[in-house]
């Protein structure tokens, strides 16, 4: 039976903006963040790191990025305001002006 849900991704970088490489702890964090609230998550990191492009306040950025997916099977508001929460705290704790999360909705069997 096909179920819609809510994907979740979020795009993080490998390295600071002053190009240091962000530490492992940062990364086990979010896993453990997303787990707990989600019951699980995918993280996608190919040999070939995934890289993006975007225009800051001030300058231009390139990132090597890893890409955190979660699926929300009950999908509520208390969802959106944790990811605009989660959002604040993700810069913060990687040192970005912004952090890219992007939603879909889609069905799973």
């Amino acid at each position: 039976m096909l179920v819609r849900v809510k994907k979740y991704d979020i795009y993080l970088p490998l390295r600071y903006n002053d190009g240091r490489q962000i530490e492992d702890e940062r990364s086990d964090q979010v896993d453990d963040v997303l787990y707990e609230r989600f019951g699980g998550l995918t993280t996608v990191l190919c040999e070939f790191p995934l890289r993006g492009l975007w225009s800051g306040e001030s300058e231009a950025y390139r990132d090597l990025i890893v890409i955190y997916t979660t699926i929300d099977f009950e999908p509520s508001e208390s969802t959106t305001r944790f990811f605009e929460e989660y959002k604040e705290i993700l810069k913060s704790q990687f040192q970005q002006e912004d952090i890219l999360i992007t939603v879909q909705e889609i069905g799973v069997f």
